[in-house]
């Protein structure tokens, strides 16, 4: 009842106020000695008028609310109220916890060309439309430390390939939590994480999707090689030492960066099949410079896993210890950059599991890219503007890809030359343009063999458009 009064007050304050505005304008009289003489007349009558009605406000504010008048207001709250709820029931999606989603969908188009006549497949050129992966994501916290921040967070991730069929496969899935506060960037981090996720291992298996410059993975961290970029389930500890931070920009970056892992080692969706565990672990080294600093971006490391698996070949069964060691080094930058990647594997089962020689396995990638425009430059993406619009950013690069599937066989290796043109429309949405130079003389190669001669030559021209959300 007090608002009511209120509001009769201010209403009557606004009623005076017409009052004065009308009693200054000018009467539209001719003559200009009775001006004079009539503005003042009509000021007169307009005071007047104007303390009858600031009694009559007065008066107003004093008599009290009627029951029915109560009613209408509480009438018109409560379908102001059913609107609102009505509408954030049909258009905004609620639960329990906070939740981040995103995603990523890609369309493509491929047309290849193999001198492949006489190979398993028999197939000389194809060429179609296809949607490689589609997949989803989402984070949140289960827990809000606001004191420390040490937050309790958690990730979910599911994705559906091209194949036989689209079943939707989890991708991460996993917890998270900051040992150490979170809140100021100038101290180290460390965290532990459980479930399934990425190993600590390289530069490019580490790339999530949305990341990877060239369509095709290397083929050292794809299935072809050693399935590096594959999730596993595991226990991982990871942090940082030594950060720089530059808060003009809002740039941090730790000079160490270190990780360690164990996990099934039977990869992604799979129970472990053994009581070993494989062990996987990264050190990386940044450049200690601040946001300006042509060094930025500098990056060396250094990553190892070890284990053992089981195999079967021939009806023969066995346990067998594996070992990869990788070195990489990488300068992500505008408008140069390039990232370099080793690795070298060792597995002890032989070809047959009887042999005492191990097969050991080898793979590099050097990728060189030149970029010009403005979607990388954080000074540029933090301007205020609308959301939905960024600068267009042109990304040429050349890759080189080499894998050895067998060092101790001579001119037995796979190497791959990608030419690659990558235009960002946006943050999350680019079209990649690739051509691929390939050259198979790996003898396991089904096509290869049934060939009865290598090397086997294949020209890939692909087109993708990949869009997050």
């Amino acid at each position: 009842m007090r608002n009511i009064k209120w509001a009769a007050i201010v209403l009557g304050a606004l009623l005076v106020g017409n009052v004065d505005l009308h009693a200054a304008e000018p009467t539209n009289s001719g003559l200009p000695e009775a001006q004079g003489i009539v503005t003042e007349s009509q000021n007169a009558e307009a005071a007047a008028a104007t303390e009858a009605d600031a009694a009559a406000a007065a008066e107003a504010t004093n008599k009290p609310v009627t029951r029915a008048e109560l009613d209408g207001i509480n009438s018109q709250l409560a379908i102001l109220n059913d609107q609102l709820n009505r509408t954030l029931s049909l258009n905004t999606a609620s639960t329990t916890r906070s939740l981040k989603i995103g995603g990523t969908l890609q369309t493509r188009y491929a047309f290849l060309d193999s001198n492949d006549t006489k190979g398993a497949t028999k197939t000389k050129d194809a060429s179609g439309f296809s949607i490689p992966a589609a997949s989803i994501s989402l984070s949140g916290s289960l827990r809000k430390d606001y004191a420390d921040g040490r937050n309790l967070d958690y990730a979910a991730g599911f994705q559906a390939a091209s194949g036989s069929s689209w079943n939707l496969q989890v991708t991460d899935a996993y917890l998270k939590y900051n040992i150490l506060p979170t809140l100021d960037n100038e101290k180290p981090l460390l965290y532990v994480q459980v479930g399934q996720q990425k190993r600590p291992f390289g530069v490019e298996p580490l790339a999530t999707e949305d990341k990877q410059p060239a369509i095709n993975l290397a083929t050292f961290a794809g299935t072809g090689g050693y399935s590096l970029s594959t999730r596993d389930i595991g226990l991982q500890i990871k942090g940082d030492l030594l950060p720089s931070v530059d808060t003009g920009y809002g740039y941090r970056v730790p000079l160490i960066e270190y990780s360690l892992g164990v996990f099934n080692g039977s990869l992604q969706n799979a129970a472990d099949t053994n009581r070993s565990k494989d062990v996987a672990g990264r050190i990386a080294f940044n450049a200690p410079v601040d946001y300006n600093s042509d060094f930025r971006g500098l990056t060396v490391g250094a990553s190892y896993t070890t284990g053992q698996g089981d195999y079967a070949t021939g009806g023969t069964f066995g346990k067998a210890s594996k070992t990869r060691l990788g070195y990489d080094i990488s300068y992500v930058a505008s408008p140069v950059g390039f990232t370099a990647e080793y690795v070298k594997g060792r597995d002890d089962h032989g070809i047959d599991l009887k042999s005492a020689k191990p097969v050991r396995t080898a793979g590099y990638t050097l990728t060189f890219f030149y970029q010009w425009g403005e979607q990388f430059l954080k000074s540029v993406r933090s301007q205020a503007r609308a959301d939905d619009w960024w600068p267009t950013t042109y990304q040429p690069f050349i890759r080189y890809d080499r894998w050895d599937p067998d060092t101790a066989i001579a001119k037995n290796e796979t190497s791959i030359w990608t030419y690659g043109f990558n235009i960002f429309f946006a943050e999350t949405t680019k079209l990649q343009l690739n051509y691929n130079v390939s050259e198979i003389k790996d003898l396991n190669n089904a096509d290869v063999k049934a060939a009865g001669k290598g090397p086997l030559r294949k020209h890939e021209v692909a087109a993708q458009f990949q869009y997050g959300f």
